[in-house]
């Protein structure tokens, strides 16, 4: 059984990796709407609190992602990301189901409730077109339920599996970002006048591609190899002093709720490397450098 399931797993990885049409699709496409169950009241049908268990299958139904017809590319659902979701995937023990990780995200661990009669094998896709990580899931026999935990180098994902006998079944479930879309519709919105420099020590592998904001937020922008490498926290530099600021790391980039003249990202200490982002605040006499938001 391991060995059939080894060669399905390289056969689906090959299939995969020289079919990109489906990832056209999915990363193009405008990111289908999460389905939100309607609240649950605090009370019972029979005038009681609800307990415990009553409120958390309640969450869960809530927060429960069910295949839908308008977000089908091809055989591959599409389902939209959101922290905290559950996503439903149909197995079926005579077929293997194919879950697709995001283009350059690593599978750090995975975890299944069941794991004596699920098996649930890692696979790549070589092809540098779409070369990902896929998760091959296949049950022992039907009318089984579990759920299927992944963490990434990037998200953390739960998935509600289910056996079902017949010839219906999740063939590949992937996902649309919504956050790696563009922070603005209108492209000209947004400003790309910044100034990117090392300033101590050597120019590092997360050194900044580009920075741009669209007058409440900014984005600083890393390089892909950066993903391989401790990333550096912010610091925003005003006339009272510096001050370490949060962000939201979306994908490749730092998202910070707020627009600055002089920060800096400082990483190290006995050999620190400080990469320092100005703001240029003549844009009139600068050319624009328009990009890919």
């Amino acid at each position: 059984m391991k060995a059939a399931l080894l060669l399905a797993a390289a056969t689906v990885a090959a299939t995969l990796s020289v079919a990109p049409p489906a990832r056209a699709q999915e990363t193009q496409r405008q990111c289908p709407a999460l389905s939100v169950a309607a609240p649950q009241a605090a009370v019972s049908r029979r005038g009681r609190a609800q307990t415990s268990v009553e409120m958390l299958a309640a969450a869960n139904g809530a927060a429960r992602q069910r295949p839908d017809a308008r977000s089908f590319a091809q055989a591959r659902q599409i389902y939209t990301y959101a922290p905290g979701a559950i996503y439903e995937l149909y197995a079926n023990p005579n077929f293997i189901s194919a879950i697709l990780l995001e283009p350059g995200e690593t599978l750090n661990d995975v975890a299944a409730g069941d794991t004596a009669r699920w098996m649930v094998t890692e696979a790549q896709a070589e092809a540098e077109v779409d070369g990902r990580t896929i998760v091959l899931v296949k049950p022992q026999t039907a009318n089984l339920r579990t759920n299927i935990v992944l963490v990434t180098s990037r998200r953390t994902y739960t998935i509600e599996a289910i056996a079902q006998l017949g010839q219906a079944y999740s063939t590949e479930i992937a996902w649309c970002y919504p956050e790696r879309a563009a922070p603005s519709a209108n492209v000209g919105d947004l400003s790309f006048s910044y100034r990117v420099r090392t300033t101590r020590g050597r120019q590092p592998a997360w050194l900044p591609t580009r920075v741009f904001d669209d007058g409440r937020r900014t984005w600083i922008e890393m390089p892909p190899q950066a993903a391989s490498t401790d990333l550096p926290p912010l610091f925003v530099i005003t006339g009272e002093g510096v001050e370490l600021v949060n962000y939201r790391l979306q994908g490749d980039r730092y998202m910070v709720d707020r627009v600055f003249d002089v920060a800096e990202l400082r990483l190290g200490t006995r050999s620190p490397v400080t990469v320092r982002i100005e703001r240029e605040t003549d844009e009139a006499s600068r050319p624009r450098r328009i990009g890919r938001p």
